[in-house]
């Protein structure tokens, strides 16, 4: 593979990575609305309180994926890099992005900023969701 085509591919899956951050912003607005709505309705019963937990459970866990696959785009461009390093027009460029990234070993978790993002967002839903509102 090319130093061309592994640049092509890096950004091809970069504007993927893009599109799943604005469905996923789009996705953790949609489950603040539903776990505001039914924090705030007084006839929200167990079952809907259960219901609207397990809706934004699946949000922070499909954001948890796009923010992966994301953190995985930089690492796995690093990894083909490394394997063609000696090809690379620029080697120093190409050693620089493999030491920017800090692996070639894909991941199962966001960046440790994803991660601090999603922690929040979750505390905010169940606080909105399952926390008595003072009026």
């Amino acid at each position: 593979m090319t130093a061309e085509q592994i640049m092509f591919n890096f950004q091809s899956g970069r504007m993927v990575d893009a599109l799943a951050f604005i469905g996923t912003i789009i996705a953790i607005w949609l489950a603040l609305r539903v776990a505001n709505m039914t924090g705030e309705n007084p006839a929200s019963n167990l079952v809907t309180k259960l219901v609207s937990t397990g809706f934004c459970a699946c949000i922070i866990a499909g954001s948890w994926q796009a923010y992966t696959f994301a953190a995985n785009t930089f690492i796995i461009t690093a990894r083909r890099i490394q394997d063609n390093i000696e090809n690379a027009p620029n080697p120093e460029a190409a050693q620089n992005f493999i030491d920017y990234v800090g692996t070639t070993q894909t991941s199962a978790t966001p960046t440790p900023l994803g991660i601090a993002f999603l922690a929040i967002v979750t505390i905010m839903l169940l606080t909105l969701i399952w926390l008595p509102r003072n009026n």
